[in-house]
């Protein structure tokens, strides 16, 4: 092997002198190291090659599987001759090709690495990996895989940890109702914001997230493996009485905020019907309200409401509703004491992982996806944004399948 070695450098070092006077000709920058890069990997794979040894000449008793320095030979039964998932690519070039896979779309990745690793792929091989290694994500435990990633991040005798849910809409293949909910969590340590980095922007830093397409008992399960229970919860959500249900039941002790702008929201949608056409009028009493709940009077707000004379049995509806609604959330609304404490009181960071962890890959003009297909990619999505590649290594590794 030594020998062989020995006469591929000896080969490639000419080859590299000839590309080094090319230098002296004019050559362009971009054309010597577009040179340079595709010499180097071309060498790398015969390196690659020499150091497997000697591959038998029978078809039958070798295996080629790709690898990042390309295709390479092997004798079948070579300790690097392993296929994980029967695929016959690397171990490493797998999780590359689904990290890829998980940021855009199949087609365009297969073209991205061709560019970028110089090794020739399809969308087709992307997308089975993806899908593969998404279905086995599926199965993993999530509590352990949550310990490792969630738990060891957030310390367990001060600071809090925020946590969100909302949901986002996905078009399936489903011919009887093809929009479908995509339920999302994100949780993070009061620790990772940031505030005011620049134009009053604000950063939050390490997040995790739960994603799950069907029902929330599924999607409460998986949020209860990640979420830890050794420190301070704040809980910040809609209105929505299911999620508030299930807080009340597993996190009694938490706190709960009302999203200030679903609050916001109600409101204008009463003020609109009580100020029909005065719409100066109607902005003016949301101010006047918003103003009662950032001064922490809710009770006293809520009296007001409640004794606004109406003039048609549309109004005294909308009223009414309004009012049960902040009724409902009366200890979900104090944003003034939240703003005092330093706590958050508005769901942005939710609404901005809606768009990043699934919309950004998942909702492209065109798509349609399977049920099966959607919660696979969404697994493989949330793996990488939780920063758990290990698991995914350790889910290709596991795959001893030595050809």
């Amino acid at each position: 092997m030594e020998t062989k070695l020995e006469e591929i450098f000896k080969i490639y070092i000419g080859k590299f002198e000839d590309l080094l006077k090319k230098i002296q000709n004019e050559t362009s920058s971009y054309e010597f190291e577009k040179e340079f890069n595709i010499l180097h990997k071309k060498f790398g794979q015969k390196i690659y090659q020499g150091m497997v040894g000697k591959v038998p000449k029978s078809k039958n008793e070798q295996i080629t599987i790709l690898t990042s320095m390309g295709d390479v030979t092997f004798a079948k039964g070579h300790p690097l001759a392993v296929t994980p998932g029967r695929f016959k690519i690397s171990a490493y070039v797998q999780e590359q090709l689904c990290r890829v896979g998980t940021k855009i779309i199949f087609e365009e990745a297969s073209e991205e690495i061709n560019k970028l690793m110089g090794i020739e792929t399809n969308a087709k091989q992307i997308e089975r990996l993806c899908h593969h290694y998404g279905e086995l994500l599926e199965q993993v435990d999530w509590r352990e895989s949550y310990n490792d990633s969630v738990q060891l991040k957030i310390p367990t005798t001060k600071g809090i940890t925020y946590a969100m849910m909302d949901g986002s809409m996905l078009l399936t293949r489903q011919k009887d109702e093809p929009w479908k909910e995509v339920k999302l969590c994100r949780a993070f340590q009061n620790s990772e914001r940031v505030e005011n980095i620049s134009n009053k922007r604000n950063y939050i830093g390490h997040s995790n997230y739960v994603a799950h397409l069907g029902g929330h008992h599924d999607f409460f399960d998986k949020v209860l493996e990640m979420l830890p229970t050794q420190v301070p919860l704040v809980f910040i959500c809609d209105g929505a009485k299911w999620i508030w249900n299930w807080i009340d039941e597993y996190f009694p002790a938490s706190r709960q905020i009302l999203d200030f702008y679903h609050c916001k929201e109600h409101l204008f949608a009463f003020a609109k019907t009580f100020y029909p056409k005065e719409e100066n009028l109607a902005q003016k009493w949301v101010d006047t309200c918003i103003d009662s709940l950032m001064d922490q009077k809710v009770e006293e707000l809520l009296t007001e409401i409640g004794q606004l004379p109406c003039n048609s049995k549309q109004v005294e509806k909308e009223k009414v509703k309004l009012f049960n609604y902040l009724q409902n959330n009366i200890k979900r609304i104090n944003y003034g004491l939240y703003k005092k404490e330093g706590l958050l009181y508005g769901s942005g960071a939710i609404e901005s992982a809606n768009r990043t962890v699934i919309q950004k890959r998942m909702k492209l003009s065109g798509q349609r996806w399977t049920l099966q297909g959607a919660q696979q990619m969404l697994n493989l999505r949330v793996c990488f944004k939780n920063g758990q590649n290990q698991k995914l290594r350790s889910l290709i590794l596991d795959y001893k399948n030595v050809a």
